[in-house]
């Protein structure tokens, strides 16, 4: 269920290094809500108790109004609650510490923040409209038996939305879930396509698009990633389309990119095509970019893109 897909288990996980891990803390946590912290109290020189009032409990808060978070106020890198803010926590039961550190029952039950980045957001006041509780309805729906098909398609409809919070989340949980991603109708998949093709200002999203799109080996998707070449200037998407070009066509990556670039017009077209083909790290990508001028600048950033010793090896000779 959790085990990572082709693209990312093939090619490595560089492109998640930044990435907002919201829906693994949904995934991972026992207990999510929506609280807001209404009082703190330290423990020794360590430990601070943070009351947090539940407002919302989507799932596994059991009815409880209200819980204690510990938190480690000496440790800087993790989350903690906030006062007076309303934000989502995803929990992780802290009951054996607090056994094991003589806390009060009476104050409990005992959680600790997950420390998944993005997985302890702020939320609005209108909890039914805000998209980070949706998606955490969406996911804990699931959990409690919703049928895959529907847990597919109403990420699939946070997926596609032109401006949503949640949207590149709900992309990246369809790349990881092959169960809930075979789910989808081919509506959705040319809806999906449509958006990676189309999108030219957030850049996350359309990389997620296309790594999407590529777990499900779409036809055509490489022509219509390097389409966006030139449109979209950046260095993360060119990685992206030929990271997607090498699992879905191997050596054969190169020929296809390289029949667009024999169509490019305009110099941040080539650039952007050159560093494609480098990013596919092929044999036949590597030979292209030897056989052309590599002095030229695009070119020289094309073969440190490929990174592979005989592209070193060049890039060293021509200094």
């Amino acid at each position: 269920m959790r085990t990572l897909p082709l693209l990312f288990s093939t090619l490595g996980v560089a492109a998640l290094a930044n990435a907002q891990d919201l829906r693994r803390g949904l995934i991972d946590a026992d207990v999510v809500i929506v609280g807001r912290q209404v009082g703190k109290k330290p423990f020794g020189e360590d430990l601070a108790m943070h009351r947090v009032q539940v407002l919302d409990d989507i799932r596994g808060a059991d009815g409880n109004a209200a819980v204690t978070v510990l938190d480690w106020p000496k440790l800087s890198l993790h989350n903690r609650p906030t006062p007076r803010q309303s934000r989502l926590f995803c929990l992780q039961d802290a009951s054996a510490i607090a056994e094991r550190l003589g806390l009060p029952s009476n104050n409990g039950p005992y959680y600790k923040l997950l420390g998944w980045a993005g997985s302890h957001p702020l939320v609005g006041k209108d909890l039914d409209k805000d998209p980070t509780v949706q998606f955490a309805r969406v996911l804990a729906a699931g959990e409690a038996g919703a049928s895959s098909t529907d847990t597919a398609n109403a990420l699939a409809a946070i997926a596609i939305e032109p401006d949503g919070e949640m949207r590149t989340q709900a992309v990246r949980l369809l790349s990881e879930r092959g169960d809930l991603r075979g789910r989808l109708s081919s509506i959705h998949w040319n809806q999906l396509i449509a958006r990676a093709t189309g999108e030219v200002d957030d850049i996350d999203y359309k990389i997620a698009l296309a790594e999407l799109c590529c777990e499900q080996r779409l036809e055509g998707l490489l022509d219509a990633l390097a389409i966006s070449l030139g449109q979209v200037t950046d260095v993360e998407f060119a990685r992206c389309v030929g990271r997607v070009g090498k699992v879905l066509h191997g050596e054969q990556a190169t020929e296809k990119l390289n029949s667009r670039l024999r169509l490019a017009g305009q110099d941040e077209d080539r650039r952007m095509l050159l560093l494609a083909i480098g990013a596919t790290n092929t044999e036949s990508g590597l030979q292209t970019l030897l056989s052309m001028n590599t002095k030229d600048a695009a070119v020289r950033g094309a073969l440190q893109e490929h990174r592979s010793p005989r592209a070193k090896q060049a890039l060293e000779e021509k200094k």
